[in-house]
């Protein structure tokens, strides 16, 4: 029975239909379940084994998979991931014997559309399809007119490939847009990017660094003044967010803004009017908001430090940015974008870059990201003066020592030991034989401790003497092993 539901295929009926993917080997429950969605005119195939399913997913285009936690050969939570890199991306809905609310969190945060209980009413099966499908061909009718203008955002990566789709939803809808993300990501580009390709594209972007406002400037810098409302006010003063009507206002590290700010903008984002400071009446500006942070703002909200009725406000589309170091398959696109812009910026000839050059820069962590590559590249650039390619010994300093000691901490035994006798025979001068070989022993014991941690049989074994021998060379340097 379980090779004929694997290879099942239904006949298609009615004109909203999906193609979907039941990975489940409880067939009390899936043969009920897959006839009732056949019934509504989608088409189903059926895996009992999470391996099949995997097979499945690559050779065909699914919308939706539904996804048992329980299997034969696997647990269906740990996949969640694997099943959205398939060519199609399909949406994962987990359906389990056994809800929990780890399960769930789990599920969510891998990318599951969502987390049933078994049995599932079929009412809400039909909804959350219903929902999946005008989804992908909002998705779909998207990327058939590749509405999106994307030049400054470079890369091919899976994750930033689901935040473009969200930038281009985000660009025809008006609503507010939070873009999170550690610091130099490319927040700022992502909000650039909505508002070029929204209908307010013609208008002002205008940013408001919510980080170097003081306390008692934040209001007119926001909403203006009227002339003689203190002194110094010679004259009317446009604020920022008069500067945006039409346009787009784009708070950048919202997180920053004074809690005293956080109400006057909510007042003004409710009822798109403001009052001047000084101003008798109020007035009506028409604007779209995108806000920017590097900070937790749930956390915030939970300190008393961010109101959550602002929170609500900002965020109807929310674009969470990966840090490089996830997407390092994107660093060859992300240099060689830069190399070119940093050349023609400075009027020299474009630069060759050699394998090894991307090969280290694959290497690095980057905490500083995106804005982190791009100065490096600019000192590798200026390093490398009139030489036509780019080469590691270009890097900057601190790059080249950090991936040096990176190197070395991760070299097997013996060729770290090679590596410390070199350097030894460096600043030794040619020291006496004994006392050359005195410090590279011990130097060798410090090493062998590291890599074992000190655990005495793993070191016996990777220094291939005997218990008795070892001991006297431990004990002949003074070096002591964890009990």
């Amino acid at each position: 029975m379980g090779g004929k539901w694997e290879t099942a295929v239904f006949d298609m009926k009615g004109s909203r239909m999906a193609r979907i993917l039941v990975v489940d080997d409880d067939q009390i429950f899936y043969s009920p379940f897959v006839s009732y969605l056949a019934d509504q005119g989608h088409e189903i195939h059926i895996a009992e084994k999470l391996s099949t399913g995997f097979t499945m997913a690559h050779e065909n285009d699914y919308d939706i998979i539904f996804l048992d936690v329980v299997l034969p050969d696997a647990n269906g939570l740990q996949s969640i991931s694997d099943f959205k890199k398939c060519k199609s991306s399909p949406e994962i809905i987990v359906v389990t014997g056994k809800g929990e609310s780890s399960g769930a969190e789990v599920a969510l945060k891998s990318g599951a559309w969502d987390y049933l209980e078994k049995p599932p009413a079929y009412s809400d099966i039909k909804l959350i399809v219903n929902r999946v499908v005008q989804y992908r061909e909002n998705k779909l009718q998207i990327k058939a007119h590749e509405l999106l203008c994307r030049d400054s955002i470079v890369g091919k990566n899976e994750t930033l490939r689901g935040c473009l789709e969200l930038i281009a939803m985000a660009a025809k809808s008006d609503e507010g847009v939070l873009i999170t993300g550690e610091t130099g990501t490319g927040k700022e580009l992502v909000a650039k990017a909505i508002h070029i390709n929204s209908k307010r594209a013609k208008r002002d972007f205008i940013t408001v660094d919510c980080t170097n406002i003081p306390v008692n400037l934040v209001e007119n810098l926001l909403f203006g003044h009227v002339k003689g409302v203190f002194t110094g006010a010679d004259k009317d003063a446009e604020g920022l967010i008069k500067q945006a009507d039409g346009g787009t206002l784009f708070l950048d590290e919202i997180a920053d803004l004074p809690i005293s700010a956080q109400k006057s903008l909510l007042g003004t984002l409710q009822s798109k009017k403001f009052r001047a400071l000084g101003a008798k009446e109020e007035t009506h500006c028409d604007f779209r908001v995108i806000s920017a942070t590097n900070s937790d703002l749930n956390k915030m909200q939970a300190e008393g430090l961010f109101r959550r009725d602002l929170y609500y406000r900002l965020v109807t589309y929310h674009i969470h940015l990966p840090p490089l170091r996830d997407r390092l398959d994107d660093i060859k696109l992300l240099t060689s974008h830069y190399v070119s812009k940093i050349c023609e910026e400075i009027g020299i000839n474009i630069r060759g870059i050699s394998n090894d050059f991307f090969n280290s820069l694959t290497q690095y962590e980057w905490p500083g990201n995106i804005r982190e590559l791009i100065n490096v590249l600019h000192t590798t650039i200026t390093n490398a003066t009139n030489e036509p390619m780019l080469y590691p010994h270009h890097l900057p300093l601190d790059i080249r020592i950090h991936l040096r000691k990176k190197s070395l901490n991760n070299q097997p035994l013996q060729g770290k030991v090679m590596v410390l006798a070199n350097e030894e025979i460096q600043t030794a001068h040619l020291a006496p034989l004994k006392a050359f070989k005195h410090a590279t022993e011990s130097k060798y014991l410090d090493t062998l401790i590291e890599i074992s941690g000190g655990d005495a049989d793993k070191m016996f074994r990777i220094a291939d003497v005997s218990r008795s021998g070892l001991y006297k060379l431990l004990e002949k340097h003074g070096k002591r092993l964890k009990r």
